[in-house]
């Protein structure tokens, strides 16, 4: 049976490849049997479809994995591009600051804080021509002075530091003071005549009476003003101008002459 059916087969073949004479056959065949074609065709299709589902979603995952990583990267990269314009804002804020002053001046950095006395540590000392006494500024204004000198670093003391205090005078109408620190993050203006020309929200800057600290540097602004009728002084508190929490580079003012004694001309208190 086998052996007929193979002859037959091979006579078909051949007579298909000579003549038309079986293509009708042949095509009712084909529709015929193109319903369990179509059948035997699903699970491959089936599986076709879902082995790519499956591939799409692994391509997705390394896709949205490939874009985080990014992300972070550029959000890395633009972190240290903010820090650096913020970085250059404030040497730019120094520079101005040094072009607008006739002193001769030092770039410093600072390398370290204190709390007790309220200081910081700079990274300048005698060897570049450094001394005790010299006023210390940032691109805002008054930081404090030198009290405390090696070869490669100072010691600068605060306004805001109880034992600090600076002569210093009003811009709008030239009254003079004593602006001394509150031993927090303020000064105070202690002791004044209660009938003095001071307003909140007055500007102040160094005077330069006693030769300590030379004159117009802003020091503060004027926060509050108390008076009591009852009394003859009164007192005011004061907002520091420079940023004494935030700045990284400083100016020391290297042509103020340093003194050893007290300004005893307008009040000031020596620095420790």
């Amino acid at each position: 049976m086998l052996t007929v059916l193979l002859l037959a087969s091979c006579l078909a073949m051949w007579v298909d490849a000579k003549s038309a004479f079986l293509a009708g056959t042949r095509s009712a065949l084909w529709t015929a049997a193109r319903p369990v074609e179509l059948v035997a065709e699903q699970p491959w299709a089936l599986g076709r479809g879902v082995a790519r589902v499956f591939a799409s979603h692994a391509a997705l995952r390394r896709e949205n994995a490939t874009l985080k990583r990014e992300v972070l990267e550029l959000r890395g990269v633009l972190t240290r591009h903010d820090a650096v314009l913020s970085e250059n804002a404030r040497l730019r804020e120094l520079y101005q600051s040094r072009q607008r002053a006739r002193e001769d001046m030092l770039v410093a950095d600072l390398v370290g804080v204190s709390r007790n006395p309220i200081g910081i540590t700079i990274d300048k000392g005698r060897l570049r021509d450094v001394q005790v006494g010299q006023a210390v500024i940032d691109s805002n204004g008054l930081l404090g002075q030198i009290v405390e000198t090696s070869a490669l670093a100072s010691r600068v003391l605060l306004v805001t530091d109880s034992s600090h205090s600076v002569p210093v005078r009003v811009l709008r109408n030239g009254v003079r003071a004593i602006a001394a620190g509150d031993g927090d993050d303020g000064l105070v203006l202690k002791n004044i005549p209660a009938t003095l020309d001071i307003q909140q929200g007055d500007r102040l800057v160094t005077s330069g009476l006693g030769g300590r600290f030379p004159p117009g540097y802003p020091v503060g602004v004027v926060a509050t003003v108390a008076r009591d009728p009852a009394e003859m002084f009164a007192n005011a508190t004061v907002r520091p101008t420079a940023a004494l929490d935030r700045s990284r580079q400083v100016l020391v003012v290297r042509s103020s002459e340093p003194r050893a004694a007290d300004a005893t001309g307008d009040g000031a208190r020596p620095a420790r």
